[in-house]
């Protein structure tokens, strides 16, 4: 497994903002790794026309400056040893592609939304780019980080990116439970369920879909790097997107590991809609890769 050597993360200062740089650090404490903390301010003519003239925007970067501070002390206290923070002028998307250009981090943490007046220029109107856009894993902080994982659900469409998914979901989760997931329907079934097919005999038809889920994700198992883990396996027959937090739930994760697209040249210029449903509405941290 390659450990994380370099950690980027964003904040808009909102209280999911703030338990990202927290849990960005957490992991950069355990992973010994170099962490950098991006705060995303407007531009001085957003700033203009959202309080007029006066000194308002230079007490705002005075704050946002000693927020900054007052996290890389924060980090500190939890063990990160290398740490820096950035104030970059503009959209949080923009400033995250930027940071990550010149930083090359080997993850991204973010916080679901913002919250505030200035939301537009912070992680509430953006994380869809950033989760679409970034050339690394993203995580997605949706709930406080206290301690490290315990639980993690890898979820796999056992497609090309499938391994790599397993795999984030080890080094990022490091000491939690992981449980590999494929959540599936047969091709059509849908359709054969709206043309009145019985249910038997659609089930009987999805029985061969699940015989080559177990095959391959025997396969994806076996690479003698995965020896002797103990990864759970499970494979449920249903749509993704209500079966992956039902999951989620049902075991008690902390956080769920998904694959930003399945591959193909469309689904790298687009973000699959399981994992932005997921990054929007899971129960959980959602971590994309």
């Amino acid at each position: 497994m390659i450990p994380l050597k370099r950690i980027l993360v964003a904040t808009d200062f909102s209280e999911l903002g703030n338990t990202a740089v927290r849990r960005a650090a957490l992991l950069a404490a355990r992973e010994n790794a170099e962490l950098l903390v991006v705060h995303a301010f407007p531009r001085q003519p957003a700033l203009d026309a959202a309080f007029g003239e006066g000194d308002l925007p230079v007490r705002l970067r005075a704050a946002a400056e000693a927020n900054l501070d007052a996290q890389i002390e924060a980090a500190r206290s939890l063990g990160v040893v290398r740490i820096r923070a950035e104030i970059a002028v503009g959209s949080a998307h923009r400033a995250v592609a930027d940071a990550t250009e010149t930083f090359r981090p080997d993850l991204v943490v973010i916080g679901a939304h913002g919250r505030g007046a200035l939301q537009q220029f912070f992680l509430g109107g953006t994380a869809a780019r950033i989760l679409a856009q970034a050339a690394c894993p993203v995580l997605v902080a949706r709930q406080a980080a206290t301690d490290e994982y315990a639980c993690a659900l890898a979820a796999v469409d056992l497609g090309p990116r499938s391994d790599a998914v397993l795999r984030a979901a080890l080094i990022v989760a490091a000491h939690a439970r992981v449980t590999l997931l494929h959540a599936y329907l047969a091709p059509f079934e849908a359709k054969l369920r709206y043309k009145g097919f019985p249910e038997a005999d659609i089930a009987r038809y999805a029985q061969t879909e699940a015989r080559a889920a177990e095959r391959n994700m025997a396969a994806l198992l076996a690479d003698p790097e995965l020896a002797g883990l103990d990864i759970e396996q499970r494979i449920v027959h249903g749509d993704p997107n209500p079966a992956l937090p039902d999951a989620v739930r049902e075991l008690d994760a902390d956080l769920i590991v998904v694959a930003r697209h399945g591959g193909s040249r469309l689904g790298e210029a687009v973000m699959g809609s399981v994992p932005r449903f997921l990054a929007y509405y899971a129960p959980c941290d959602v971590l994309v890769v």
